[in-house]
């Protein structure tokens, strides 16, 4: 059972016995001086590339147990660690931008794909207010996107049960509303960073992974809004902030699955997702390659049935969407 410690990171080294810490720049710069302790190792985690990850699991030296303070990359690596190592976890998010700290596998990439693997169950969770806050909003609000993608992977889910007949939970699908509902509830909070916002967003990633875990796959919080960010990675080679660019992702899927893309666009401005493609750096001929290229990589990754499996996405309705992006 995980602990979950609302607060600061102060002292928790002392509590642990030989640990190593992973993390990058920023973010242990932000809490070297209060963690305590001395850690056997400290790594700058530079990706997320399985043979990268395989040499520093074989290179580090043994620990009772690994940290990993940062954000996605960083709690990934540690998260792999872990489970490669089998030792205990510590997780400590600086930032709020990705649900990492909650999900057991790692995002690891190989070949372009990303591939989910390993079972890391985290001793503790630390969730470091003053860290949190100190960060740009922007690294913050950008979690509700793995919230608010229950409202595409929903619509995703039932119409694959009933295109395909897989099998679909009407209780966790339940589950997966109410989050929704919760998270709009909290809008305001969470676009402020206030304490109350940040607690709700953690327990929001938490219940969404236990909704994953109930239904044995991510379909209650996953479908064709992560398509869009999976073929954008794999086509530019770069790395992004997930929540904003799932964030647009929930807007194209939407687009497709209902044409709620406007109301679903204001969601997420109360909310403070930056999803708007110009926000984190991105041309139009990248955003119209990328919608294009979701079907292509959906097949060559053999993910989920989802509305891109259905719809004809034409350049046309990528260029459509970019204009109403950039309006």
């Amino acid at each position: 059972m995980t602990e979950l410690v609302y607060g600061k990171i102060d002292g928790l080294g002392t509590s642990l016995d030989k640990y190593a810490v992973m993390t990058q720049e920023i973010p242990w710069n932000l809490v070297k001086d209060r963690i305590g302790g001395t850690p056997v190792s400290v790594t700058m985690v530079q990706n997320l590339e399985h043979k990268y990850l395989d040499c520093m699991v074989a290179e580090l030296p043994k620990v009772d147990a690994v940290v990993g303070i940062g954000g996605g990359v960083t709690i990934d690596a540690s998260k792999y660690f872990a489970w490669r190592r089998d030792c205990p976890a510590v997780y400590v998010p600086t930032i709020l931008s990705v649900n990492a700290y909650a999900t057991p596998s790692a995002a690891v990439r190989e070949g372009g794909l990303v591939k989910y693997l390993g079972n890391a169950i985290p001793q503790k969770i630390v969730i470091d207010y003053e860290a949190i806050r100190s960060a740009p909003k922007r690294l913050n609000t950008a979690g509700t996107g793995d919230v608010y993608s229950c409202r595409t992977a929903l619509f995703d889910w039932r119409l694959s049960h009933e295109k395909t007949g897989e099998s679909y939970d009407e209780e966790i699908a339940g589950g997966s509303r109410r989050v929704l509902d919760t998270l709009v509830k909290n809008a305001g909070d969470i676009k402020d960073v206030t304490t109350q916002g940040i607690r709700t967003l953690v327990d929001l990633h938490l219940e969404t992974n236990r909704l994953q875990v109930a239904a044995g796959k991510p379909r209650p919080e996953e479908g064709s809004e992560h398509i869009f960010f999976y073929a954008l990675e794999d086509l530019t080679g770069r790395n992004f902030l997930h929540g904003e660019v799932v964030g647009t992702g929930i807007y194209v899927a939407s687009h497709f699955q209902s044409n709620e893309e406007d109301e679903v666009a204001q969601v997420m401005d109360s909310m403070g997702l930056m999803f708007r493609p110009r926000d984190y750096g991105l041309s139009g001929e990248e955003f119209v390659s990328a919608v294009l290229n979701m079907k292509k990589y959906s097949q060559r990754a053999k993910l989920f049935f989802s509305i891109v499996d259905l719809v004809d996405i034409t350049r046309q309705d990528a260029k459509r969407l970019w204009a109403k992006l950039v309006s």
